[in-house]
């Protein structure tokens, strides 16, 4: 892209403090300043490629509980940066739909699916959620007090999650794991990098590598497996765990800590599949380990195609989709209504 020509907007100055209004007179390109105020939103859907810049500490866009995401970015967006803000209040934080290589960096979301939380669908309540997202990077961020999901990633190929704190997922455990609570979840991915994250208090897997390719798990912490259980009244079959590999294929975890706070859960689990390609380095931490544990398939025969494929694009999980919920795997885990 061409940006001699572009322009940087400020919010405060050029625009009386209205965000929504700065954005829709910016261009591909341009950068929508933000000082040290707070905007309120009930959603902005973003449609060009340009970068949202706050002041980190003093920057605020609150969705006052909004049923929609704080923010969504769809494929017009692919190149979108926003930086230095505190994102808060709203159904999901940022929410990615088809934008290629957004960058997310130093960002505190916060407060995300709280107070209205969704049972059975698992696109709501997430701190970032990803979808089609190839080339994102998730940097230098906090997210907590999130419904279900700290960061989620779908059908996306090549991301790094690198320097980000999470915290106080899933507390009031509103969701169960088979619709998707996790610290981090990856599903469907190819050469997703996780990295020199810190994770704690979460009440569900903390990171989760389910049905992907060439996933790097590297150098991350987490404290207190199990210490804040909790179930849902809707569903009994929840786990917890530290680092969770589900049916994946080519998957390196190495340098990676984990403590443990509840002895019925595992620092680290590797399903049967997994361990077959699996690169398990010699410098993780992992107080108790399951390797080689079940796979618990509900299409045996595409879920290995969807995690071999290394094309993202090229797997239909649609084709299974019904198996997985709808008396499969997890069958019976939809009866909980949207609350």
């Amino acid at each position: 892209m061409d940006n001699s020509s572009s322009k940087v907007l400020n919010v405060d100055k050029d625009f009386g403090g209205d965000l929504e209004q700065a954005i829709a007179a910016a261009n591909d390109g341009d950068t929508v300043e933000l000082g040290r105020n707070t905007y309120k939103t009930d959603g902005i859907e973003l449609n060009k490629d340009i970068t949202i810049d706050g002041v980190r500490g003093q920057t605020v866009i609150d969705g006052e509980g909004t049923s929609n995401s704080v923010f969504t970015l769809h494929s017009d967006a692919s190149g979108t940066t926003i930086k230095d803000a505190e994102i808060t209040n709203g159904d999901n934080g940022v929410n990615v739909t088809g934008a290629k290589n957004v960058t997310l960096s130093n960002l505190d979301v916060n407060n995300i699916g709280i107070e209205n939380p969704v049972r059975n669908d698992g696109t709501h309540n997430i701190g970032i959620s990803l979808a089609d997202a190839d080339g994102f990077k998730v940097l230098d961020s906090e997210i907590s007090d999130v419904g279900r999901k700290g960061i989620g990633v779908i059908d996306t190929d090549g991301g790094i999650i690198d320097g980000v704190t999470l915290s106080n997922i899933n507390l009031a455990a509103e969701h169960s794991q088979s619709v998707d609570a996790a610290g981090i979840k990856l599903f469907n991915t190819n050469e997703i990098t996780i990295s020199d994250n810190k994770l704690s208090g979460v009440n569900a897997f903390n990171i989760w590598d389910d049905i992907t390719s060439n996933t790097t798990i590297d150098g991350n912490e987490i404290t207190g497996v199990g210490d804040d259980f909790l179930a849902p009244e809707y569903n009994t079959f929840v786990r917890v765990g530290g680092i969770y590999v589900e049916k994946t294929h080519q998957t390196t975890v190495d340098n990676n800590k984990v403590t443990v706070g509840n002895d019925d859960f595992y620092a680290f689990d590797a399903t049967e599949f997994s361990t077959e390609t699996m690169v398990l380095g010699d410098n993780n931490e992992f107080p108790s380990t399951d390797i080689g544990s079940t796979d618990f398939w509900a299409n045996e025969e595409m879920e290995k195609k969807v995690a071999i494929t290394e094309d993202p694009d090229a797997a239909d999980f649609s084709l299974f989709a019904d198996d997985f919920y709808n008396g499969g795997t997890y069958g019976g885990d939809n009866t909980g209504d949207t609350v």
